[in-house]
């Protein structure tokens, strides 16, 4: 960050590209696609534009949260705490990780 941010700040809304179901099984999952898609409620799935994938992650304390915006087939990002400068904005992407 390069100044403070206050908790509940909308940071991105990121536009998503939808993979369908069958064609991400036998094309997408294969590629390095599938370390930054996120699961559709429909069993699609999405990789995030925008800042969206770009995110690092941290499994002990997300600074960050998303919210899949089915609507608008998009993901909302907002800071779950006050971010200070120069912090890195991190997000949780699951446990199930090739890093």
């Amino acid at each position: 960050a390069t100044r403070a941010i206050p908790a509940g700040t909308l940071i991105d809304v990121s536009p998503v590209l939808l993979f369908a179901k069958d064609d991400y099984e036998r094309h997408g999952r294969h590629t390095v696609l599938d370390h930054y898609t996120f699961v559709w409620r429909d069993g699609r799935m999405a990789l995030a534009l925008g800042l969206g994938s770009i995110f690092n992650h941290s499994s002990d304390q997300p600074n960050v949260t998303f919210v899949l915006d089915h609507q608008n087939l998009a993901i909302r990002y907002t800071t779950a705490r006050a971010i200070q400068p120069d912090e890195e904005l991190n997000i949780f992407y699951g446990t199930n990780l090739w890093f």
